[in-house]
């Protein structure tokens, strides 16, 4: 059970899109007007963590194949939020695009997430052989740290929200460069490189 939470927070609280995203919408809006976000980060997280613990438990052969596909589906959403975060006037959200729906949507293409949840059901939570409410009970963990790490980026969000309006196309760029380097790990991943 250690093993477990300590993998969960090490995965939750590296940076990835959801860190990055969640730190520059409270860099941008404040924390407590960036938070919903987060809810919709949580909210996508669970459908994922669920979802995947059905099928890990139902269909374990199928996930390599579908783990490629949604590999080079996450890395060309990865170059699409850094276009997109360049390219808008204020930062992440000018049109409220940072709010709970994007939050949400965005982790059906969140690899980090997918990986995360698959990994902790297949190598600690199934394993354990455990009956299915106290599985369901560790898998929901998942959605909960990822919640609290990604709550710790945005404070931190927040707290450099200042320096953000001052130094918008600076925060802009550093943000972007970093899901574009997100993107690339994943591109030279899917070779093998």
């Amino acid at each position: 059970m250690i093993e477990l939470l300590v993998f969960m927070i090490t995965m939750a609280i590296t940076p990835g899109p959801n860190t990055i995203l969640s730190m520059a919408n409270a860099s941008e809006k404040g924390f407590l007007r960036g938070i919903t976000l987060n809810w919709g980060m949580l909210v996508g997280i669970t459908v994922i963590a669920l979802t995947s613990y059905f099928l890990l438990s139902l269909l374990t052969g199928i996930i390599p194949s579908l783990m490629t596909v949604l590999r080079i589906l996450a890395v060309i959403y990865l170059i699409y939020l850094a276009v997109h975060l360049i390219k808008s006037s204020t930062g992440v959200s000018a049109s409220g695009s940072g709010g709970f729906i994007r939050g949400m949507v965005m982790q059906f293409l969140n690899v980090k997430v997918m990986l995360l949840c698959v990994s902790a059901e297949s190598a600690y939570i199934i394993p354990m052989g455990l009956g299915m409410k106290e599985e369901l009970l560790m898998v929901l963990m998942i959605p909960i740290c990822c919640f609290l790490c990604g709550l710790v980026w945005a404070v931190a969000g927040g707290l450099i929200s200042t320096f953000y309006r001052k130094h918008v196309t600076l925060m802009k760029a550093i943000f972007s460069s970093s899901l574009l380097l997100l993107a690339l790990s994943g591109i030279i991943d899917i070779a093998g490189i």
